[in-house]
Formats: structure tokens, sequence, C-alpha cells
């Protein structure tokens, strides 16, 4: 379990890191007018504000370790 938890995290991780360069990219073309860069910008909120923060969660049970799971 904690073994997943840990991907889960890292899986996030990787996801910020190109949401973020996505949204950088689309603020810088967002006044073009293409509905794409207002929609890639969009996701990437939502994913800053209602997925992203799951980490914290995993992180606590990635650090509570095997044992809980083990008793």
């Amino acid at each position: 379990a904690a073994a997943v938890d840990y991907l889960r995290v890292v899986g996030h991780m990787c996801f910020a890191y190109f949401f973020a360069q996505a949204a950088k990219i689309a603020l810088a073309k967002k006044d073009s007018g293409d509905p794409f860069y207002t929609a890639k910008l969009a996701t990437a909120r939502f994913y800053f504000a209602k997925l992203l923060p799951e980490t914290a969660t995993l992180i606590r049970t990635c650090r509570a370790g095997l044992a809980p799971l083990m008793e």
C-alpha cells in the first residue's frame, strides 16, 4: 500500500511539472484568441486546485509505513 501511495505522489509530481510547463506557454499565448490555450489554462487550474492536493494525504500514508497494515 505504501509503495502504491509513493508511486501516486511521484505521478502527481510529474503531472504537476507538465501542467506548469503547459500553463506557462498557454499564458504567453492566451491573447492569441485560440480556445486551445484557454482550455489548457482551465485544465491546469483544475489540476492544481482539485487533484494535486491529494498528495498531502498520500505523503502522510507513505510516512506511516506498512506497520499499520501488517498488524
